[in-house]
């Protein structure tokens, strides 16, 4: 009974989302981490190989598990290029690869080193014109393999067949560890690691062969670190994303009307033809549906206050996903002051 229930309300909410259309908006979403508007420019640089004396232990690690000698130094590189590409992309910061002849190392592992000396990272940013430098300071992965059995089925002239299909299964996790110094303050800005898993699958008639129908594993720890990389960008770096919004655009012919002239980007006609629509009606579902799309409208022109109290005021008309829509709102409206921080604008304004 609960699961028919569950069913029913489903269908009920994909209903009511169907007869409404999808606005785009494109927005600048702060970073989770903040920092200095007086960073500008970044050096980054690697320091997770090991020392020479400390290498066997990982080139062990690497013949036993199958990631083969050299992966994870090779790999690494990737990370940053993830990470040079997403920041890139970001109206924040500029980005290059540090230049140094001095000799950095790290663990080799998973673990990250000991913080590098101030004067280090005090010579590299000057060498380098740089206000601060990331330095990923631990990389590793892990690689898993099963294969299983199966007998399928099929069907064939004159009647059925069966045959064992044989399925492998490749998973690689890699965990990347950085640290962001700024030496004018000497200050560790941001510690971090993070891991992400991709798995891949592969059939044949042979356990040889569906292994042998994988994609290699190298490639798939390079396209990992590189996912790494670019995530890490957006934690540290206001970054341009796309999101949707829902709004009415049946019910009356204002609503129609309002409808093309958003497509259109023609916000303030819009807004006139369902400001007009809200004035004139006496049904109340219609003023909360105009009062909704009004805020929608104003959200697209950057007009949080007006965005704001239209959806008040469909709130007040009844309409019932005018909350949800308020709390949008309200976290978009925090997102802005926390942007306008790091951004450093003082002329920014929601």
């Amino acid at each position: 009974m609960r699961g028919i229930l569950n069913l029913l309300f489903f269908v009920a909410v994909f209903t009511l989302n169907s007869c409404m259309s999808t606005a785009t908006l494109d927005l600048i979403k702060p970073a989770d981490v903040n920092i200095s508007s007086e960073i500008k420019h970044f050096a980054v640089i690697q320091r997770n190989e090991a020392k020479k004396g400390d290498k066997l232990a990982k080139r062990v690690e690497g013949l036993f598990s199958g990631e083969g000698i050299g992966t994870d130094k090779r790999s690494a590189g990737y990370a940053l290029n993830g990470l040079i590409l997403q920041l890139s992309r970001s109206p924040r910061f500029t980005i290059k690869s540090a230049q140094t002849t001095l000799e950095l190392y790290g663990t080799g592992t998973r673990k990250m080193a000991e913080p590098l000396d101030w004067y280090v990272v005090r010579e590299i940013c000057e060498s380098n014109n740089a206000d601060a430098l990331i330095v990923i300071e631990a990389f590793d992965s892990d690689v898993r393999r099963n294969v299983s059995e199966r007998d399928v089925t099929r069907k064939v002239s004159g009647g059925e067949v069966t045959e064992r299909v044989y399925e492998s299964r490749l998973r690689v996790d890699v965990e990347v560890g950085w640290r962001i110094y700024y030496p004018d303050k000497q200050i560790i800005v941001d510690n971090y690691s993070h891991q992400k898993s991709n798995t891949r699958r592969a059939s044949g008639d042979s356990e040889v062969q569906s292994r042998r129908n994988l994609p290699g594993l190298e490639s798939i720890v390079k396209l990992t670190a590189s996912q790494l990389g670019e995530e890490y960008g957006r934690r540290i770096s206001p970054s341009r994303v796309t999101v949707k919004r829902l709004y009415y655009g049946s019910g009356s012919f204002a609503l129609k009307q309002g409808k093309q002239k958003i497509i259109q980007k023609n916000y303030d006609e819009a807004i006139g033809l369902w400001q007009n629509e809200y004035e004139f009606t006496l049904k109340q579902k219609l003023k909360g549906k105009c009062a909704y799309n009004l805020a929608l409208a104003y959200e697209l022109k950057g007009d949080y206050k007006n965005a704001l109290y239209w959806i008040e005021q469909a709130i007040q008309n009844q309409n019932k996903k005018a909350r949800r829509y308020l709390n949008i709102l309200q976290e978009r409206v925090e997102e802005e002051r926390r942007l306008k921080d790091q951004m450093g604008d003082e002329d920014f304004d929601f």
